[in-house]
C-alpha cells in the first residue's frame, strides 16, 4: 500500500462525532446565544473579515507545512469585557515538498463559537478566547486519473490570544481536532479587519 492509499484509508476509518444534527444543534445554540446576549447587551455586533496563516500539528503535520485561508466573524458584546464570538473559516494545506507531485490535498471548514474576554474594555486591547464547534475535513487524492475523497466533522475546541486595536483584530489560536485514531490540529495566526464601530 502507497502513502496515499494509507492516507485515504486512515481519513475512511475515522469516526463520524458529527454530522447533521450536530450543524443543526449547533446553529440553534449559536441562535440562542445571539439573542440571548443582544437582550443582555443592548448594543450591536460587528463582523470581521480576516486572513488565516496556519501551521498544521500531530498527524497533519507529517505530510503538511502550512496552511492558508480566511475567515468570517461575528463579535457581540456582553457587558464591559465579554464578547460572544461565530466564526466560519476555509483552510486550504499545503505539502511538504517531499510530498509534491502525489496527487494530495487537504481542506478544511472550521465552525465556531467561542468566549472572547478584554483585559481592558470591550473591544479595546489584549483578550483571551475560548472556541468550541466543529471541523468538516476533505482529503482528496489522484489515483491514476481517478480522483477520490474522504470527509470528516470533527469536534473541535482550543485557547486564543490576541489584541484589538481600533478596526483590527490580531490573534492567535491553537484548535485542536478531535478525531477518532488521530490527533491533529492548528496553529493559526489571524489578522482581521473589524467593520464598524464599537
Amino acid at each position: 500500500m502507497d502513502l496515499r492509499q494509507s492516507l485515504l484509508l486512515t481519513l475512511n476509518t475515522k469516526k463520524m462525532r458529527t454530522k447533521k444534527f450536530a450543524y443543526v444543534l449547533l446553529a440553534g445554540a449559536f441562535a440562542l446565544s445571539l439573542f440571548t446576549s443582544n437582550v443582555m447587551a443592548g448594543d450591536n455586533g460587528r463582523f470581521s473579515i480576516g486572513a488565516n496563516l496556519g501551521l498544521p500539528t500531530g498527524d497533519d503535520a507529517n505530510v503538511y507545512s502550512m496552511s492558508i485561508g480566511g475567515s468570517l466573524r461575528y463579535e457581540l458584546p456582553v457587558g464591559d469585557n465579554l464578547g460572544i464570538t461565530g466564526t466560519v473559516g476555509y483552510n486550504s494545506y499545503l505539502l511538504k515538498s517531499e510530498f509534491d507531485g502525489t496527487g494530495l490535498s487537504l481542506s478544511s471548514i472550521p465552525i465556531l463559537l467561542g468566549a472572547k474576554y478584554y483585559f481592558q474594555e470591550q473591544q479595546n486591547g489584549f483578550y483571551g478566547m475560548v472556541q468550541l464547534g466543529v471541523t468538516s475535513t476533505t482529503a482528496k487524492v489522484d489515483l491514476g486519473g481517478v480522483s477520490v475523497s474522504a470527509s470528516s466533522t470533527d469536534l473541535t475546541f482550543g485557547p486564543a490570544i490576541g489584541y484589538h486595536l481600533a478596526n483590527l483584530d490580531f490573534g492567535a489560536a491553537y484548535d485542536i481536532i478531535s478525531a477518532s485514531g488521530s490527533s491533529s490540529g492548528i496553529i493559526d495566526i489571524r489578522i482581521a479587519y473589524v467593520l464598524g464601530e464599537k
